[in-house]
């Protein structure tokens, strides 16, 4: 069910603010070759285009972030939280147009709708926020290209808005359908790292405020999951990823999303993110760094000791690291529940703690050299946090050595 309805190219986004991206129908009658297809039931005459749906073998979809469906022209891609990406390699092609499926954002008020950011042969990111609902579109995201050369293409899940109901509905949800080229267009696959990793969090690991100050979830501009902790330890540790960062939830805590271990099991509230009970394909890393939102009093090392035990039968041959916040909070408790792992026998389970930066990425308002608003790290918060937790990986990789 395809749609080839080209966007005008537009300018790179000077941040969240700039104008509306109108969109106009390129399918009119010329000399190109035609095709009738069916979307929703209504055909409509396109230009002939190579269309690339998202399951294709060469579409290189990041592991575990996406909730896939349907096949073909009818398959979809996902994801409900920031952080999702896939990479792809094309040729033949002067130009390049993301499909999106905007009936997943219908009701979404502009400044809430997703935001994304694409970069072109290892060059500069440009970030841009949807504005298009209710049907499927077209996005420009590279022209005047040399159909000679291969090209290859990023693209990530940057910002949505917590307050969009992102557990129980696909309002602020990014929702893809494939790439359309020029009809002598083709895919190849990009180059993948060599292991797979899934990390959980909170607004931290969401990247909230990474740009700047963070002052609503509806002024999404300074929010990057990219710029956060976690992309940077999976860089270190040549890792493709999942990232599952959502703003106020906690190991117990139920703000916006359940606590942790009501979610991480799941694309979304009804779908299952496992097979046959068990995460596939099995990751080579599982991280975790929650508990900045536990407070009020809570001791979290029930609750922690009990998704440990869940993720160890999901997850049999894999290291979990349980990342102590940056502020330090719930320290002890993380400690005891990953003695208690321990203590059964399961040794592949793993603290690391990072002291030196709890008095600049606090759990205290108020602006430190790391943070603006004291809590959410900024971009070099992030990349120190980051590059610490993965030296401390590294480390205790190699101290488990054969």
């Amino acid at each position: 069910m395809w749609l080839r309805n080209r966007a005008e190219r537009l300018e790179p986004m000077r941040g969240i603010t700039q104008r509306d991206m109108p969109m106009r129908d390129h399918s009119s009658v010329s000399a190109f070759a035609f095709a009738v297809l069916s979307v929703f039931g209504v055909a409509v005459f396109c230009q002939a285009a190579a269309i690339i749906p998202c399951d294709h073998p060469d579409f290189g979809l990041c592991p575990y972030a996406w909730k896939c469906s349907g096949a073909g022209s009818d398959a979809r891609a996902e994801a409900a939280m920031p952080g999702a990406y896939f990479k792809i390699m094309v040729k033949g092609s002067a130009s390049v147009d993301l499909i999106i499926d905007g009936t997943a954002n219908e009701g979404c008020p502009p400044p809430s709708m997703p935001v994304i950011e694409y970069s072109l042969d290892n060059g500069p990111f440009v970030t841009q926020q949807l504005r298009q609902t209710g049907a499927l579109y077209s996005f420009p995201l590279a022209s005047g290209l040399d159909p000679a050369a291969q090209h290859g293409i990023e693209i990530y899940f940057r910002a949505a808005d917590l307050g969009q109901k992102r557990w129980t509905a696909s309002t602020a949800h990014l929702r893809i359908a494939g790439l359309s080229l020029d009809d002598r267009g083709t895919p190849l696959a990009c180059p993948k790292r060599a292991k797979r990793a899934i990390g959980f969090g909170d607004s931290i690991t969401e990247g909230v405020g990474v740009d700047g100050l963070f002052t609503s979830w509806q002024s999404l501009g300074v929010n990057s999951a990219r710029g956060s902790w976690f992309p940077v330890v999976c860089a270190a540790l040549d890792c493709e990823y999942g990232q599952f960062g959502s703003g106020g939830q906690g190991m117990v805590k139920e703000l916006e999303m359940p606590g942790l271990p009501k979610t991480w099991d799941k694309h979304d509230a009804a779908t299952s993110r496992l097979t046959n009970g068990l995460l596939l394909p099995e990751p080579d890393y599982v991280f975790c760094s929650m508990g900045t939102n536990d407070f009020g009093g809570i001791d979290i090392t029930g609750a922690y000791t009990d998704w440990l035990a869940a993720v160890r039968k999901a997850c049999p041959g894999t290291r979990i690291f349980c990342v102590v916040p940056p502020s330090g909070v719930h320290r002890d408790e993380i400690r005891a529940a990953v003695a208690a792992r321990n203590s059964n026998e399961d040794r592949a389970a793993h603290v690391i703690d990072i002291p030196a930066l709890n008095a600049t990425i606090t759990a205290r308002p108020g602006a430190t050299q790391l943070c603006c608003d004291g809590v959410h790290p900024t971009v070099q918060g992030h990349g120190i946090f980051g590059a610490c937790v993965a030296v401390e990986v590294q480390r205790i990789l190699g101290s488990h050595q054969p």
